[in-house]
């Protein structure tokens, strides 16, 4: 038996144990060179290529796996998920991303509007698109259009999406070491992603697999905010942050509305993408 069948046997027995060993080998030699280059002033840019590290390691499992590479990056031209999907996922995290100052303003406290002036429009703009095809947003080849489907197979889809929030958040530990990024305090930002990944989760399960609604929620989760508390943030906000609290309102409220076996009213779940079998993976009890 040669290197590669052995390689392709372990990945058939354990896929997501293979997505996992891949991601973690590759997302170290990523860092360890990024940082033996630039140290301590860790770049932003710098961390382009170790955003492309779910991506890989998904496609990398996928072709051990002797599955249809050109089906799984086929979903990045699925787009056709209804138009309210696409603003439903825009809303969440435009009202998660503000949810502070929202609240604020509804108080009477003072609120600032810092974009258009310490972010400009245009690299606002900029930004979201390199998050979109660049960075953040392409991570999603690895975690909903490979994990989630997978894993959906053997646990509830709430459990499923709680379990790659974590994943998720300790992949970004290093960089948060490095300094690369801005991010809330390491409990928050777990609490944060855990919640965000149920969200993400009802948008692909109800899409039926539409991964670029995903993204484009996942990029604009990444934008700064518009508005900015000027006066005393009501108390609330000193336990646990604006979008944290948020988001965790919407993981649950979309736990108790759709169900958590499948996130969907109607208690489908999409097809594992690239493989050649023709098994249907919907629940239906």
């Amino acid at each position: 038996m040669t290197a590669t069948e052995s390689l392709r046997q372990r990945a058939a027995q354990t896929p997501l144990g293979t997505f996992l060993v891949v991601l973690a080998t590759y997302s170290a030699l990523i860092f360890m060179a990024s940082y033996t280059v630039f140290g301590s002033e860790f770049p932003t840019l710098a961390s382009l290529p170790y955003a492309w590290g779910p991506m890989i390691s998904a496609g990398v499992t996928v072709w051990l796996l002797d599955e249809s590479l050109r089906d799984w990056l086929g979903q990045l031209r699925r787009v056709r998920a209804g138009f309210l999907w696409y603003l439903g996922g825009l809303g969440i995290v435009l009202i998660g991303t503000d949810f502070e100052p929202i609240v604020a303003s509804i108080l009477g406290i003072d609120v600032v509007v810092q974009a258009g002036s310490s972010v400009p429009f245009t690299d606002y703009l900029f930004y979201f698109a390199v998050t979109l095809f660049l960075a953040g947003a392409i991570e999603e080849l690895g975690w909903r259009g490979f994990m989630q489907p997978r894993l959906q197979r053997r646990f509830r889809a709430v459990t499923a999406s709680m379990v790659i929030g974590i994943v998720w958040a300790l992949w970004h530990v290093p960089l948060m070491f490095a300094g690369a990024g801005t991010f809330a305090g390491f409990q928050e930002y777990i609490l944060m992603t855990i919640a965000m990944s149920v969200v993400l989760g009802w948008l692909y399960n109800n899409t039926d697999g539409v991964l670029p609604v995903v993204m484009v929620t996942h990029a604009a989760s990444n934008m700064t905010a518009i508005g900015r508390v000027a006066g005393n943030r009501p108390a609330v906000f000193e336990v646990l942050s604006g979008n944290v609290l948020f988001y965790l309102l919407c993981a649950t409220l979309i736990a108790l509305y759709a169900g958590s076996r499948t996130l969907t009213r109607d208690g489908t779940i999409p097809e594992v993408p690239g493989q050649r079998s023709e098994q249907s993976l919907q629940h239906a009890d």
